[in-house]
């Protein structure tokens, strides 16, 4: 196969013990294969980048799951090598994130080369660093790594086409179609604002969408930090603040796995009455929402694009039903079903607290 970084790798047969380098590929391996836990034989760890719910929920779904051996955190000074290569692996998977983010630079990555000195082979993939440019080929790439090419096949034929549903209506509109200016508040539980997405990954998802990210016009980075006072001088039209980590939240505000809708809108709402979020347009007019932000993982950013979509141009999409969506893929084609709360909205009505502008 050639991986995303156009480097030929060759396995014998389909691989069935691979060592990954991050547990946020877990949902993709999902939409790849019936049982991706049996296939993980080392990773960096349930909770390397994964919330205590999330982590919770699939201990539920998989008690054996803390048994995968930890191999480190995917970089040069804390992998362990010897143990990857008692592992046996038939594989290592790696994220274009862990060689630098550059897919180019596979090649020359020390810990490529170790990997293949050791007989293992290395297979590159991309779900995060050019998500609407490499999600399908990755998925392809794991479906020919796993030999479930038809099954990925399946998926990818739903995965296309909803998209072109989505790129298409907005095409027809573009004479007409106002971008309305979005600013996506990343990891908005943290004590800071006001952490957004720049020229990067989650700014294809809100173009997709329909939106324009206020973000890209200041960052040049893929993310990186926007002072409150630009956010409340761009007064932008929608809001939209991702969720998923909890960690240092003063507001609770979590969204994902094993999280139920009661607790999220609650810690939602404390969130839209911090100082500087309450006071902007589209949080008192309604135009606020929560998302969860590990859709930028795999795939499933799709029912993301989904929702987003209906939240930029409600008139447009008002036929699209995202939860339809995300219960199609749960049935059909993952193997790890998404249940839970993954997206909010604000709740109608005057905001008490919305102070003064």
């Amino acid at each position: 196969m050639t991986d995303i970084a156009g480097r030929a790798v060759t396995l014998q047969e389909p691989a069935d013990r691979i060592v990954v380098g991050s547990s946020m590929n877990l949902e993709a391996l999902a939409l790849a294969h019936p049982d991706p836990i049996a296939l993980i034989a080392g990773w960096s760890g349930l909770t390397a980048v994964m919330d205590e719910a999330q982590a919770t929920a699939l201990r539920r779904l998989h008690p054996d799951i803390d048994a995968i051996p930890l191999v480190g955190r995917m970089s040069l000074d804390t992998v362990s090598f010897e143990t990857i290569v008692a592992l046996e692996p038939d594989a290592v998977l790696l994220n274009v994130y862990d060689i630098g983010g550059a897919a180019e630079g596979a090649s020359a990555s020390p810990m490529v080369q170790h990997f293949e000195a050791a007989g293992i082979p290395v297979i590159v993939v991309d779900f995060f660093v050019e998500p609407l440019a490499n999600s399908t080929q990755s998925l392809r790439i794991l479906g020919q790594m796993l030999g479930t090419e038809a099954h990925v096949a399946g998926f990818l034929d739903f995965y296309e086409g909803r998209m072109a549903a989505i790129i298409g209506r907005l095409a027809e509109a573009d004479s007409t179609l106002e971008r309305p200016a979005i600013f996506m508040h990343a990891h908005a539980a943290g004590p800071d604002c006001c952490y957004s997405p720049g020229q990067g990954a989650l700014d294809g998802f809100i173009r997709a969408a329909g939106g324009h990210n206020i973000g890209a016009d200041l960052l040049t980075t893929p993310t990186g930090q926007l002072s409150l006072e630009y956010v409340l001088s761009r007064d932008p039209d929608v809001y939209v603040a991702t969720g998923g980590y909890a960690r240092g939240s003063a507001s609770g505000f979590t969204l994902g796995r094993n999280v139920e809708e009661v607790s999220v809108q609650a810690g939602f709402e404390r969130l839209l009455e911090r100082p500087g979020i309450a006071a902007l347009s589209a949080v008192n007019e309604g135009r606020a929402h929560g998302i969860w932000h590990d859709f930028t993982h795999s795939p499933l950013h799709l029912v993301a694009i989904e929702v987003m979509a209906r939240w930029f141009h409600p008139e447009l999409f008002s036929d699209l039903d995202p939860r339809e969506t995300l219960a199609e893929i749960n049935a059909r084609f993952l193997a790890i079903p998404l249940e839970g709360a993954f997206w909010i909205d604000a709740a109608a009505g005057p905001r008490p607290h919305a102070g003064a502008r």
